[in-house]
């Protein structure tokens, strides 16, 4: 991160091309009022959807399974 383009916290809002630096895996340091604010960071990748696959398990009917029918639901309530 040596090398961050540094810029207002005017353009970064203003100015699309600092957010798509970002994204793109550049750094952004913003700065308010001449004193650092935030540190625009890319986005971390994701391989699974919202984490539900893990560890590279495939998801299966089975994740069901731990489910309760509605005769257990009513029971326990």
């Amino acid at each position: 991160m040596s090398h961050m383009k540094k810029v207002t916290l005017r353009e970064f809002k203003h100015d699309s091309r600092y957010q798509r630096m970002a994204h793109d895996g550049h750094p952004v340091l913003v700065t308010h009022r001449g004193k650092p604010y935030f540190v625009a960071l890319p986005p971390e990748k994701v391989g699974t959807f919202l984490g539900a696959a893990r560890a590279g398990v495939p998801l299966t009917s089975r994740l069901l399974d731990s489910v309760l029918s509605e005769k257990e639901w009513d029971a326990s309530r």
